[in-house]
């Protein structure tokens, strides 16, 4: 394989937890979830860092997380937060670490996944369903330029799939 730190970003709720689990399974890689290490490096949930300390201290924790595993000899699979490419020169970055994969889906299929998980969303917690869509339309709109700039634009909605890992794997092999 070509680059042995592979990166996956997307939307809450694109699978990029679940795929990156499957993903660094069969390539015997150690799995890394951006939110789960910086929540336990802080000692706090993301809602909590959130509600506390508010999105601007959460994004420079992001930042820094990036930037420390730049320094790393490891190879892995990572699966960001959602909002990560999208601040600072965090894409940039993603890009110089490692190959990054965009997991793409349309705003009704991410509603249809992140309606059952709302309290674990700090962002979308208090939303009704319509405002859920609105907001995901809203923000995937904002962030799909950033998504857009991952090495690898590959469709979300399949993702679970072993033959859409394999598919992934000998693109990543190429």
């Amino acid at each position: 394989m070509k680059s042995n730190k592979i990166i996956l970003i997307g939307f809450m709720g694109s699978g990029k937890t679940t795929f990156g689990k499957k993903l660094a399974s069969k390539l015997d890689l150690p799995f890394i979830d951006s939110d789960l290490e910086i929540s336990m490096n802080e000692n706090k949930s993301i809602n909590e860092l959130f509600a506390e300390d508010g999105e601007d201290y959460f994004r420079d924790l992001e930042s820094t997380f990036i930037q420390n595993l730049m320094k790393s000899d490891q190879d892995f699979v990572l699966s960001t937060g959602g909002g990560l490419p999208c601040f600072k020169d965090n894409m940039e970055v993603l890009n110089q670490l490692g190959t990054t994969i965009y997991l793409e889906m349309s705003p009704q299929a991410l509603l249809k996944r992140l309606e059952n998980g709302l309290d674990d969303r700090p962002l979308l917690k208090d939303l009704t369903e319509n405002e859920l869509l609105t907001y995901i339309s809203q923000k995937l709109e904002e962030r799909t330029p950033y998504y857009q700039k991952a090495k690898i634009i590959f469709p979300g909605i399949n993702a679970k799939k072993g033959s859409e890992i394999d598919s992934l794997i000998n693109r990543l092999n190429s």
